[in-house]
């Protein structure tokens, strides 16, 4: 369970950043207003992701430190 908590902590919040900076682009450089308002929800909701996976990870790894 360590192993899986050290691969979460560190791959989980970094596929989540990769997401919230594909939207944050496609916010910044949409033409259409809608489309914009969407595309920063879903961008805010990927940081928010981002930092859910650290914390529960990092309790992980806490209780399951690699031994």
């Amino acid at each position: 369970m360590g192993i899986f908590a050290m691969i979460g902590l560190i791959f989980a919040p970094f596929v989540c950043l990769l997401f919230a900076a594909w939207f944050y682009v496609r916010w910044q450089n949409e033409e259409d207003e809608a489309l914009a308002l969407q595309n920063r929800k879903i961008c805010f909701r990927f940081l928010i992701a981002a930092g859910v996976c650290l914390v529960a990870f990092g309790v992980l790894k806490l209780i399951f430190p690699i031994s």
